[in-house]
């Protein structure tokens, strides 16, 4: 009876001591996490984050979401020169080229980051034309005329308007609206895959009108300008 008194005690002791090491060890747990909340607060994981989040977008540099291949066969440049600009002859030209628009990263910083319900927000600026190229100008339906003709020159004048033309052909079709979509689509993956979060991407309205690149304003062939009906002539 003695012995089996001593074994019971034996085992509620260690029982106790079990106890007694998950109570301490919950304890310490607990502490320590509480340490580290005071240390390391959740703002400051989110602080790095938006860190990560912003130089990750900001490392994309420019990214090109829409690549518009645009041809015609309808650039028609008139010349008119002569005494009074009365003398005349013209050519149609076949243009192929493209535009493209996309979003400026570099543009972006912490404040275009904003993080709450569990969901990063991210404010993109607002869709720009990037470039703007012509890749194949081809001239024919030259003409008859007494003149002196330059063909060069109108076909020169041909890729300045074609350039033009392309420009406002796709912003008029909407190319800006779909890099929007497009951008929303990559920025949102990549910062979701990137933080494990739910992503809303949102764009800032556009300060003024839209500025269109170097490569989409040509420069006019020196001393020559348009009159009135659309024809070229020489700067008198």
């Amino acid at each position: 009876m003695i012995a089996i008194l001593k074994s019971i005690g034996r085992n509620f002791l260690t029982i106790a001591l079990v106890i007694f090491a998950l109570i301490v060890g919950g304890y310490i747990s607990g502490t320590v996490e509480t340490v580290r909340e005071f240390f390391f607060p959740q703002s400051a994981a989110y602080v790095q984050s938006t860190h990560v989040i912003m130089h990750g977008i900001r490392g994309i540099s420019q990214l090109v979401t829409i690549d518009g291949e645009l041809s015609t066969t309808d650039v028609k440049v008139e010349i008119h020169q002569g005494f009074l600009n009365a003398g005349y002859y013209s050519a149609n030209h076949i243009a192929i080229g493209a535009i493209q628009a996309g979003i400026e990263f570099d543009k972006i910083d912490e404040d275009n980051i904003s993080f709450r319900d569990d969901t990063y927000f991210v404010t993109l600026p607002a869709p720009i034309i990037t470039s703007c190229r012509i890749d194949h100008i081809d001239q024919n339906q030259q003409s008859f005329t007494l003149l002196t003709a330059d063909w060069d020159m109108v076909r020169q004048l041909a890729q300045h308007d074609a350039i033009i033309q392309f420009a406002e052909e796709t912003i008029e079709a909407g190319i800006l609206d779909r890099a929007e979509k497009e951008a929303e689509i990559q920025i949102g993956d990549f910062v979701t895959e990137l933080t494990g979060k739910s992503t809303s991407v949102e764009f800032a309205s556009r300060d003024g009108e839209l500025q269109l690149p170097l490569s989409c304003k040509p420069i006019t062939p020196s001393g020559w300008i348009k009159d009135g009906d659309g024809a070229w002539k020489r700067a008198s």
